[in-house]
């Protein structure tokens, strides 16, 4: 459902004179992980660029459930629906102009119950998307990598050419190791076969537009203010916080997409905090909890699943240098994200 923050965040990317909306105008994009929030802000984003300036970009949306996809964007003339799990995908005889690959399980509790099929969602379906990229040759591919790729690093300026420890006999590191697979697909298809691709590292996304039922710890905290309950951590809450706002993703996205060059990394990240998950949880209470909310520290015994401890900074000068600059910092995200709960409320009250 749309709301005004939401609204204002589509303008924005719209709007944003990074985007050289010339190279997409009457062009197709074939994009997978639509309805997941990045990629649902990025198909909204699109769609009413054309519907504001005629811009005549036709999505191929690649979606394993269409009722629930059309629910997200309604019917429309400007997306076609491919149903299929991205692992079982066939690529097809047609031209796509650009790419973006954004499918992915996104859940701590997937990853350790279920390693074998997060392997082959991100390994098989990778090979998949590339090769409809060779089939359709392209102009642009970018994969839509994540942080988590880095394993674990203490370092307050990791760069796209550091890498850290990921346990190869954990479960849990069929996602993280998963990433870095598909990176290497991504880079080996570029060299053998000359595809344009891109990679996004990306950090922590979170802003309007998240679905309500989203369980990660940020919809969490937020639900938490919103319903003056205390906010209860599953672990010490020491990592520090690397983010970024959905408008400067999606837009980040876009212009690594443009402007990006072949085979190459970036990392995705807004300005540098020192921000555990502990000081922003305890922040939100102290601002918006009215002395109502308190931060509770509660470990279960056993394996949560959620990735180990973290005290890397990721460095994103290397997108800036390219000419990309995010807007917004972690205070300001987590303000929007909680105006934007706030309407959705009242909206459906």
């Amino acid at each position: 459902m749309s709301t005004k923050t939401l609204n204002e965040d589509l303008q924005e990317i719209i709007s944003n004179p990074l985007i050289n909306w010339e190279k997409l105008k009457n062009k197709s994009i074939f994009i997978t992980g639509g309805t997941g929030l990045i990629g649902s802000i990025l198909v909204k984003s699109i769609l009413l660029k054309n519907k504001l300036e005629n811009t005549n970009i036709k999505m191929f949306l690649l979606v394993r459930n269409k009722d629930e996809a059309e629910k997200i964007f309604e019917k429309n003339d400007y997306i076609d629906y491919i149903v299929s799990n991205i692992q079982e995908y066939k690529p097809v005889d047609m031209k796509f102009d650009y790419i973006i690959h954004g499918a992915s399980p996104t859940k701590s509790k997937f990853f350790v119950e279920n390693p074998v099929e997060t392997n082959d969602i991100a390994v098989l379906g990778t090979k998949n998307i590339l090769e409809q990229a060779k089939i359709s040759k392209v102009e642009s591919f970018i994969y839509m990598s994540s942080m988590e790729m880095y394993g674990t690093i203490d370092s307050e300026n990791v760069t796209e050419e550091i890498q850290g420890f990921i346990n190869p006999l954990e479960a849990r590191s069929a996602y993280s190791l998963g990433k870095r697979m598909c990176e290497l697909y991504c880079y080996s298809y570029f060299k053998e076969y000359n595809i344009p691709i891109k990679i996004a590292r990306i950090a922590q996304t979170f802003g309007a537009g998240i679905s309500q039922k989203e369980n990660r710890v940020y919809k969490i905290f937020a639900d938490s203010i919103l319903e003056k309950k205390d906010i209860v951590l599953k672990t010490k809450g020491t990592t520090i916080i690397n983010f970024s706002y959905t408008t400067d993703t999606v837009i980040g996205l876009l212009y690594i997409l443009l402007n990006g060059k072949n085979g190459e990394a970036y990392n995705l990240v807004s300005e540098k905090t020192e921000m555990t998950i502990f000081d922003s949880a305890k922040w939100l209470a102290e601002k918006y909890g009215e002395n109502m909310v308190n931060v509770i520290i509660e470990e279960p015994n056993e394996n949560n699943g959620f990735a180990p401890d973290n005290k890397m900074i990721l460095s994103n000068e290397k997108l800036k240098k390219l000419g990309w600059k995010p807007k917004y910092n972690l205070k300001q995200g987590y303000e929007r994200l909680l105006n934007y709960m706030r309407e959705f409320k009242e909206n459906n009250n």
